[in-house]
């Protein structure tokens, strides 16, 4: 019996110098408390256009029909790891944000300054902007999401989901890790990720979905997409298309199968990993493309 608890106790004290000494000091500072926590609020002029620039942090976009002026909350908070930070932050803070205002344009920069080494600092945004806003966000670590409302709307990121409902315009999307799902996009879109799935439907307009590991889910919900181009490196590919289906596909994989549950008259004879051949009129020129990943084209349940 005291043999179990010598080897307990000192498992447990094994355990403590790891969480302490080790493991703690390479935890993400988002998981700690933070040294310093505030709020700003900011009322801005309507513009045609904003831009976003942020390091650390998210952002959540939306819009209103009734918004008479652009409304930026950021919610801050700040890690230190020394005394020295604690003073340093004190003054880097008073210039966080950078605000340029033209008669087209707002570009709302974060971190003008380059950060001090003792400080890491993350600002969360929640934006109103008037309806039919072009939007434009640049940020590296953390999620967006983007109500209906925007028109172009233009996003390179890096660690973080994206999700955009119901762009108007032009939607423009790319990011190293991170999944991104868009909805009902009228116009043309190129999304492009390296570490993370795809999914994507649209109403009109085109699409030019990739990635490098992960799936792709694509609904085509109207019958006037003009071209979908699909690229998966390690990653299965899906194609549902509504209504009366037309499209014109080319469709191959080199490790997957191939898999056409709509009628399609083939262009040559019938191959496990090649798929040619045209569904309906032939309106859509689909094209699919996976290495390690199967290819499925199906109809939309209603």
């Amino acid at each position: 019996m005291k043999k179990n608890f010598t080897i307990a106790v000192m498992i447990a004290v094994a355990i403590q110098i790891f969480s302490v000494g080790i493991l703690a000091p390479r935890l993400p500072r988002e998981v700690c408390r933070p040294e310093k926590a505030s709020e700003r609020n900011f009322t801005l002029e309507p513009c045609a256009a904003f831009r976003l620039i942020n390091t650390d942090g998210s952002a959540h976009i939306s819009t209103s029909a009734l918004a008479k002026k652009i409304s930026v909350q950021a919610r801050i908070r700040v890690y230190t790891t020394a005394a020295e930070g604690q003073v340093l932050s004190e003054s880097y803070l008073a210039s966080l944000f950078d605000i340029r205002e033209t008669g087209e344009l707002t570009t709302f920069i974060t971190e003008p300054i380059k950060r001090p080494d003792p400080i890491d600092l993350r600002v969360d945004y929640t934006i109103e902007l008037p309806q039919n806003t072009n939007l434009s966000i640049e940020l590296s670590n953390g999620n967006i999401w983007i109500a209906p409302g925007c028109r172009n709307v233009s996003i390179t990121a890096n660690n973080g989901d994206i999700q955009v409902l119901e762009a108007t315009g032009d939607l423009s999307i790319k990011t190293i890790n991170g999944r991104i799902q868009t909805d009902k996009s009228a116009g043309e879109s190129t999304l492009e990720t390296i570490n993370g799935s795809i999914q994507a439907s649209l109403t009109a307009g085109t699409l030019q979905a990739s990635t490098t590991t992960g799936n792709i889910v694509t609904t085509l919900l109207e019958e006037n997409i003009s071209t979908c181009d699909l690229t998966s490196l390690n990653g299965s590919i899906t194609l549902v298309m509504s209504g009366n289906p037309s499209a014109e596909v080319n469709a191959v994989t080199l490790r997957g199968i191939i898999r056409a549950d709509l009628p399609i008259v083939l262009a040559g004879a019938a191959k496990r990993r090649e798929l040619y051949g045209t569904i309906g009129d032939g309106y859509t020129n689909v094209s699919m493309n996976s290495m390690n990943g199967s290819i499925v084209i199906q109809r939309k349940v209603p």
